[in-house]
């Protein structure tokens, strides 16, 4: 049973009470990430989620720790490109602490100067460990590039060099403007009781006031092409992207099924052709990302430099044949299944719960049922696949980036 609460400065509380589990999951949605940063604050969403978690004017490091290893559960973060989460799990009778210590972990935060100099060392490793990483810098390498020199293109971590200069005043003044009620939505799902959860959460978030206005986000622009980051290493690292949906698109229901015929499972044509038939790859698969405007439908792979030729030419081949061709009656309805399974499963996850339930209230201001997408996901015709096809998967839009043994752009586009 879903609910949904108005707190009086603005902040949202939806639930999903499922009596029968015995946990409850929690998330506190900020709907800012590192794309509503200017070029002076880059890296600071990122970097006020860590600090969050070293101590509060009730709690020490040692403290938040300590407590959340007595819950017996978990609690944890993430910053995207456009929201920041803290959100945990715990045996539904530790709901009470788990809210007060999310809502101290996000209000109160010290941000010590001790703290802060040991965090940014933290940071600046996961930096370093970034780059160090293939499949992570070429995800970086191809943001960059594809939408170009912008806060929706700059990494989510930042510059090792401006993170090695930022003060506790930055923070300071990046969270007032950042952190707002009226962009705030906690979600919560599993063993929880709706007006419980809009008591807790309007104790623990007692004093949460708007400060400066929200600001409007920039429009997303795309930089087609081929973009070489030449390192000496074994495999190329490759991925491919073009403009997708955004996350309110009623298309979205066949983009997603056209995602995994192209590269989302073992069964995929993808998989099928490059790894399977051809024997190119290890490991291929395409993605979808949804954002609040703009939204991203990709390829990922690691290849030995004389196969890349081959590979791209696989790819190619497989993207012009989904333009041309419906897929066929049976690979429709295996899909679907797959679809239907994932969704239903998925539902017994209270954290999945949250997060949709969080992200349809984020996306759409209202719950959508399960049986609502499920049924939407049904409906979608071969001819609708095609069309959807069509539309993204265009040569002309794509960027290719490249990281690891190439000299030159060479004949890596797909146009």
């Amino acid at each position: 049973m879903n609910h949904k609460s108005v707190l009086s400065s603005g902040l949202r509380v939806v639930t999903d009470e499922v009596s029968h589990f015995h946990s409850a999951a929690v998330g506190i949605w900020l709907n800012v990430g590192s794309r509503d940063e200017t070029g002076a604050e880059n890296g600071l969403t990122h970097f006020l989620e860590h600090m969050a978690f070293k101590g509060t004017p009730r709690r020490t490091v040692l403290a938040i720790a300590r407590e959340i290893d007595q819950l017996g559960g978990m609690c944890n973060a993430f910053t995207s490109k456009e929201q920041t989460c803290f959100h945990g799990r715990v045996l539904a009778e530790h709901l009470p602490r788990l809210v007060d210590l999310l809502g101290d972990l996000v209000l109160r935060s010290q941000l010590a100067a001790g703290d802060l100099e040991r965090e940014r060392q933290v940071i600046l490793e996961e930096i370093y460990a970034q780059d160090d990483n293939p499949e992570e810098l070429v995800q970086v390498h191809f943001a960059r590039n594809f939408w170009g020199d912008t806060s929706f293109g700059w990494p989510i971590l930042g510059g090792a060099a401006h993170i090695a200069t930022v003060s506790r005043e930055d923070l300071l003044a990046y969270r007032g403007i950042a952190y707002r009620p009226a962009g705030t939505v906690v979600a919560a799902a599993g063993r929880v009781r709706h007006q419980e959860v809009v008591d807790l959460v309007a104790a623990s978030f007692e004093g949460f006031v708007n400060g400066a206005p929200g600001r409007e986000r920039q429009a997303v622009t795309t930089n087609p092409g081929v973009y070489v980051l030449s390192r000496d290493l074994e495999q190329v690292n490759l991925v491919l992207g073009a403009p997708g949906l955004p996350a309110g698109d009623p298309r979205r229901y066949a983009a997603s099924m056209l995602q995994l015929v192209l590269g989302g499972n073992m069964s995929s044509r993808l998989f099928q052709v490059i790894r399977e038939q051809l024997g190119l790859a290890y490991a291929i698969h395409s993605f979808l990302q949804f954002f609040s405007d703009a939204g991203l439908v990709g390829i990922s792979a690691g290849v030995s430099p004389q196969n890349l030729s081959a590979i791209m030419a696989a790819i190619r081949r497989e993207l012009k044949q989904l333009q041309e061709e419906k897929v066929s009656d049976a690979e429709l309805t295996a899909t679907k299944e797959h679809l239907r399974g994932s969704i239903m499963m998925s539902s017994e996850d209270c954290d999945h719960l949250m997060g949709r339930l969080a992200k349809n209230e984020i996306n759409f201001g209202r719950y959508i049922p399960q049986a609502d997408i499920i049924a939407g996901m049904l409906k979608v015709t071969a001819e609708e696949i095609r069309e959807v096809a069509q539309d993204l998967l265009r040569p002309e839009a794509w960027g290719v980036a490249l990281l690891g043994p190439v000299d030159d752009a060479g004949d890596y586009g797909l146009a």
